[in-house]
């Protein structure tokens, strides 16, 4: 499981414009404190990321960052090593004309709804406008991320590969599973006056060469965004996905999301937020568990991703002063079958599906744009499939940002 929590953040900036041309350094050290199955204890981790920015002409633009992080484990009681050396966000971006661009090198890529791949990849992507309609298209290769960054686990294969520690002398307990992506899309942003509808179609294909068949998987993701008032916001996500190990496992899987946010009425910055999240677990030979490419944690403590869970939830932001903000949430959790969801508190016989409510909370004062100080908590509270004797599962963080 991820652990976030007791952290202490310093970010030094530097920037330099010259021939137009900006350079930077950001420190940052990141204190923990998290009690869960995987252990109780704090930990540190401390990262030295620099960038370049540089403006190429009227239409390109370059953008260069590494990272080097050094980590105290606290199950171990030991620095990890080696350090982490690791490429950052690293573009060439053309513009040639405002309704086109085209960006190369290793760059942010998200669908729509967030649920099939999340991240940093490799590859080259574009986008034109139409009128009404932009067209988008891309393709990455993730076989040059790091594993843990990249957090690709689609496969018992690539699970064996993720827990290898670290060794400069072997390759593969670096790099993260080989994978090529392909995505096309279409998006009608002014569908009607208050709604939008977008879709894509995502693919991707195996290219590790394990010992076992390989597991490719093909997406087809809608998005429809309707705006009922100026401040009510919905948003609809559907996924229909094949998933094919070899010519004798195919197995259809789905995913859905509901998304309402809405800005209240009055003197704060507040605004209430719901959403529902679903993916389809284990039915039969031809319908089985949402496998996305990679996967993020749908709870602060609850770190599970989404395959064979569906959870909701409810949250409530305010600013206060235009300086301090503070953000209450709930979680509940259900397992959509009894086998993909693994823990090791389960209670074995149970047919219960609820795993759990989680509570989380966090506060932040920003007096100024340099120097950001933020803390926050969260707690599980495990449900009926779990053992009796399960204990609460807690996190707690704590940060300062200070920007030079």
């Amino acid at each position: 499981m991820k652990r976030k929590v007791l952290c202490l953040i310093l970010t030094l900036n530097m920037g330099v414009f010259a021939a137009a041309a900006d350079f930077g350094l950001v420190l940052n050290g990141t204190g923990e404190y998290v009690s869960d199955t995987g252990g109780k204890g704090p930990g540190f981790t401390g990262t030295f990321t620099p960038w370049v920015s540089a403006a190429l002409g009227k239409t390109m633009s370059l953008y260069v960052s590494g990272k080097l992080s050094v980590e105290y484990e606290y199950e171990r009681e030991a620095w990890a090593k080696p350090p982490l050396f690791e490429l950052e966000r690293t573009e060439l971006n053309f513009r040639p004309v405002q309704t086109a661009y085209l960006t190369l090198g290793r760059q942010w890529v998200k669908d729509r709804g967030g649920m099939i791949v999340s991240g940093l990849f490799d590859g080259l992507q574009g986008s034109f406008g139409l009128g009404a309609l932009r067209l988008t298209g891309g393709v990455f290769y993730t076989g040059l991320l790091y594993k843990k960054t990249a957090e690709i686990l689609m496969s018992a294969e690539d699970m064996e590969a993720y827990r290898r520690p670290l060794n400069y002398g072997d390759p593969a307990s670096y790099f993260a599973s080989r994978r090529v992506l392909t995505v096309m899309g279409a998006d009608f942003p002014g569908l009607s006056p208050r709604s939008s509808l977008g879709f894509s179609v995502l693919a991707q294909f195996d290219l590790n060469g394990y010992e076992s068949e390989p597991l490719h998987s093909q997406y087809l993701e809608l998005r429809y965004g309707l705006e009922a008032a100026g401040t009510l916001r919905f948003a609809l996500t559907g996924i229909g996905a094949l998933t094919e190990r070899g010519k004798a496992e195919n197995r259809a899987n789905f995913a859905a999301a509901c998304t309402v946010d809405w800005d209240l009425p009055g003197a704060l910055t507040d605004m209430l937020q719901a959403e529902l999240r679903w993916g389809s677990g284990a039915v039969n030979d031809r319908i089985g568990p949402f496998t996305p490419l990679c996967g993020g944690s749908q709870g602060f403590v609850f770190s599970s991703g989404l395959p064979g869970l569906m959870n909701v939830r409810a949250a409530y932001t305010a600013g206060f002063r235009r300086t301090v903000s503070a953000a209450l949430g709930a979680l509940c959790f259900w397992r959509t079958d009894l086998e993909t969801f693994k823990d090791l508190e389960l209670e074995g016989a149970s047919i219960d599906r609820f795993l759990g409510t989680e509570v989380q909370g966090s506060l932040t004062w920003a007096p100024q744009t340099a120097f950001r100080l933020s803390a926050g908590a969260g707690v599980f509270f495990p449900g009926g499939a779990f053992r009796e004797d399960a204990a609460l599962r807690w996190k707690i963080n704590g940060g300062i940002i200070v920007s030079l």
